[in-house]
């Protein structure tokens, strides 16, 4: 074979090769492009998703704090209550201590 040839063939299969590899190259660029977009698009839904527990979360916990400061509230009347009641008591017997002629 001439040697003119052969670098005609060499040249043909050269750019032949680089135009699939180009080929493939865009393709491959479009697939990351699409990729790109997918996981944008994920990513704005979990951060949704997450912003809906989140706020789900928080009313829970303000639910439920409310009901223990609820809670706590009733056991703060309890004890003021009981605070009188032995109020009342120390001084019922004071009294009598002061009646037997005994101080308490």
């Amino acid at each position: 074979m001439d040697s003119a040839v052969i670098a005609a063939i060499v040249s043909v299969l050269g750019a032949g090769f680089l135009a699939m590899l180009f080929f493939f190259m865009r393709g491959i660029r479009a697939d990351i492009a699409d990729l790109r977009t997918e996981m944008r698009a994920e990513i704005r839904s979990l951060r949704a998703e997450m912003q809906t527990e989140f706020a789900a979360v928080r009313a829970e916990m303000q639910t439920e704090f409310a009901a223990v400061r609820s809670e706590m509230q009733g056991m703060r009347s309890d004890i003021a209550a009981l605070q009188q009641t032995v109020a009342r008591h120390d001084g019922i017997l004071s009294q009598i201590g002061r009646q037997n002629g005994t101080a308490a």
